[in-house]
């Protein structure tokens, strides 16, 4: 569990906090090192009394007491090892003064311009910024007179970082597999820690980042928040021989990683070795081919794609990502066009190398073995992750699903081995010329294959919302399933429009689609219709359109968090404001809502309110935190539940909600494998 505490001043505090998941016949609990039931059930969040793992006090909660962020606090400052890129094409060195000089800069010409980019006036501040960045109590900030102890908490928050479990396996039948856990903050710091006690392995700070650290430094009292490692990271895991265990000799671990509202920048590290990480490559929006880069908001998605192999034939890695955010769009008033973040890129994981992009501009240097591909209908950044599907289970992705902070959503065709045949095309827009009607995207597409009346169709589900504004009444925002009817790849060029008006039935023809292409479930008369023919009209009429939408009508209410489908069930958060919200980061700023409905028709599938499946049954309201993706879990008796973090339930209760385990049960189990198998006997 990461969290943080907000406060007065720039400098967030965080930490790093680990309980067990217990399941048994009576249901799922989160324990302590204690073996004690973590969660309070009146609350749903963590018990005062609550001893996390790594901790050997009562921490509970509390973000500066236990967990890692204690165990920095608690070691000396100069055995820590940190790393930053430094070194010939950005080699990871030790972060120290004498790594740190001018020309590790490549725009820097002397030392004045390198005090000038950490915000000092000389070496000796230098020297001394760096002894705090590394967590020595230089601005003798607990009062003791004393300058060169540990500071009093060093680890930073992680607003929007998401811990990443690397499994790093055991090469012998009776150990426990190697797991460390990554996590960036906005410290500036990316951080390794070890799983069995806590401790953290190493650090990286991007060079790049070093106005950071005096911000942070300072600490003033302003209305910004200074963000370094503000993204998630993501991993590819290569185990040459699937014997479960990584090998550094013929294994792989990279991790990739953007800053978020830190800067327009991605990284990529090799940690094959969790020990000893190394540098791999770096692009940023100074770079020819990636002048449209925004914000890195786009947590990279990693894949293979057709074409895209070594030379013997075996598929590549890649990662596709969205250009990313501009913060023209952090202003009120109706969205207007963005000037970076307009793009689509996939580039390979191993050099970061551009294999294929569109976007806006034309900046891009395009080769036939690179195309770049001009859409001047992109008009706003892509900030959520993307999502890709492979349409015929070859190992390739084939499709790639897009959603832009301006209401659209985009679908890019990947038919074959020849990238210049890969184009993109406008599926949706939702977004209108009035504030009502002003809708943005910022959450992942949901993508399930389905079929209705058995014809095959793909579901992409996602809701609407302004994460930048998260206290905004002004937007009637909704949540929508468009049923993508081409179930493969375009191989051809577009119909023209002759084509359409005379009578094609491409599903081209429909593109874009609008609100008006799908059926308005908010009312959810398919279930709650006044008699029978009511009923069956508005299932005819959701059968008949591309798909459906649902208004969310609390005043304010927004989808801030990709959803979860499973089993036929669609699960998705909202949240929505309190009228007298000053800070949406502050527990008690509004409402969480969880829904749950039914994949074909948005019906309700879980009776929360005791009553009868109704309109009302769609959604139960639960805590006062702003919700994540909920993650499933699956137990040893393959009960499906969705947790929800320490809180999310803020202590509601009923046949679906456990606050115990800040989970909704589901009701349905994992399937069983099915198919058709063969096996040869030899004598």
């Amino acid at each position: 569990l990461a969290m943080f505490k907000p406060k007065e001043g720039d400098r967030w505090p965080g930490n790093l906090k680990k309980l067990k998941v217990v399941s048994s016949n009576s249901g799922i609990t989160w324990q302590d090192k204690d073996g004690i039931d973590a969660l309070d059930s009146a609350s749903g969040q963590i018990k005062d009394t609550a001893t996390t793992y790594w901790s050997t006090v009562k921490d509970g909660s509390t973000v500066e007491k236990g967990g890692a962020g204690q165990l920095l606090v608690d070691n000396a400052a100069s055995g820590r090892t940190i790393k930053t890129n430094t070194g010939t094409n950005g080699a990871l060195e030790d972060f120290n003064s004498t790594n740190i000089t001018y020309d590790a800069f490549s725009d820097l010409s002397d030392a004045a311009g390198l005090f000038d980019l950490f915000d000092v006036t000389d070496q000796t501040e230098l020297n001394n910024l760096i002894s705090w960045a590394t967590g020595v109590d230089t601005q003798d900030e607990d009062g003791d007179s004393n300058t060169t102890e540990n500071r009093p908490w060093i680890l930073g928050d992680s607003l929007h970082s998401r811990p990443l479990a690397l499994n790093y396996g055991c090469n012998t039948t009776d150990c426990t597999p190697e797991i460390r856990i990554v996590l960036g903050t906005n410290e500036g710091f990316l951080h390794m820690f070890d799983n069995d006690d806590g401790r953290e392995s190493w650090a990286f700070f991007p060079k790049e980042l070093a106005p950071v650290l005096k911000l942070r430094m300072d600490n003033a009292n302003t209305s910004t928040h200074t963000y370094g490692i503000d993204g998630s990271v993501v991993a590819y895991v290569y185990d040459k021989n699937r014997d479960g265990y990584i090998d550094s000799t013929d294994d792989k671990v990279w991790i990739f990683f953007g800053l978020r509202r830190g800067g327009k920048i991605l990284y990529a590290l090799d940690v094959t070795n969790p020990d000893s990480p190394s540098f791999k490559w770096i692009i940023h929006n100074e770079m020819t081919d990636f002048t449209e880069l925004g914000h890195t908001w786009s947590t990279p998605q990693i894949a293979t794609v057709p074409g895209h192999v070594d030379g013997s034939g075996n598929p590549k890695p890649v990662l596709i990502f969205g250009g990313g955010y501009d913060t023209n769009k952090d202003g009120t008033g109706v969205a207007t066009g963005d000037s970076m973040g307009r793009a689509i890129y996939i580039v390979d994981a191993d050099t970061g190398a551009r294999i294929w992009s569109v976007a806006a501009s034309s900046n891009a240097s395009a080769s036939e073995s690179a195309p770049h591909v001009v859409d001047s209908s992109l008009v706003h950044g892509i900030a959520a992750p993307v999502n890709s599907l492979d349409s015929n289970g070859d190992g390739y992705r084939d499709r790639i699903y897009a959603a832009d902070t301006g209401g659209n959503i985009w679908r890019v065709d990947l038919p074959s081995a020849v990238k210049t045949t890969w184009a993109i095309r406008k599926l949706a827009t939702f977004s209108g010329a009035d504030a009502a009607n002003d809708r943005r995207f910022f959450n992942q597409p949901d993508i399930v294959r389905t079929v209705k009346d058995n014809q095959a169709y793909d579901a992409v589900l996602i809701g609407s919302g302004d994460r930048t504004n998260p206290l905004a009444t002004d937007v009637t925002n909704r949540f929508y399933a468009i049923h993508d009817m081409r179930t493969y790849p375009y191989y051809d060029s577009d119909p023209s429009e002759t084509d359409c008006t005379g009578g094609s039935n491409d599903f081209r023809c429909e593109l874009p689609l609008t609100e008006g292409s799908l059926y308005n479930a908010t009312d959810n008369t398919v279930q709650d219709g006044s008699t029978a023919s009511a009923k069956s009209a508005a299932a005819a009429e959701i059968y008949s359109k591309y798909g459906w939408y649902i208004t969310l009508e609390a005043s304010g209410e927004k989808s801030l968090a990709s959803s979860v489908t499973f089993n036929g069930i669609t699960v998705f958060t909202t949240y929505y404001p309190n009228a007298s919200n000053a800070n949406a980061c502050v527990p008690g700023a509004g409402t969480a809502r969880a829904y749950a409905v039914d994949l074909q028709n948005a019906s309700a599938v879980f009776d929360f309110t005791g009553n009868g499946l109704s309109k009302e049954d769609r959604y139960v309201d639960l805590g006062s935190l702003i919700l994540d993706r909920p993650s499933i879990h699956v137990d040893d008796e393959g009960r499906i539940r969705l947790f929800f973090p320490a809180g999310g339930t803020g202590g509601v209760s009923n046949n679906y909600i456990d606050p115990n385990s800040s989970s909704l049960d589901s009701g349905s189990n994992l399937k069983a494998p099915s198919g058709v198998y063969w096996y040869l006997e030899e004598n």
